[in-house]
């Protein structure tokens, strides 16, 4: 298995859609939306690019870390960052 650490750069693109706030989709530069799983179309529908980005393991992300997100996109082709649980915090 190939990890994050062993990857030097990766370019991604990195999506929203107005049906789920606050939850980003990460995928490959090359990996345009009519090429995408029908799941992650039925998920993102309009979805609208809001960043491209070259991520590297030390890079700084705001909610994980760069290396994560690799391994994702390593592994399942994509990654999916879901809003945060609005529980968390509150105890």
């Amino acid at each position: 298995m190939t990890h994050a650490t062993e990857i030097s750069a990766l370019e991604v693109d990195v999506y929203k859609t107005a049906a789920r706030p606050l939850t980003f989709l990460f995928v490959p530069s090359e990996l345009q939306p009519d090429c995408w799983p029908a799941d992650l179309c039925a998920l993102f529908r309009a979805p609208e690019k809001v960043l491209s980005i070259t991520l590297t393991p030390d890079r700084t992300l705001a909610a994980q870390s760069a290396t994560t997100v690799m391994e994702a996109i390593r592994a399942r082709g994509y990654f999916l960052q879901l809003p945060p649980d609005p529980q968390i915090g509150r105890r």
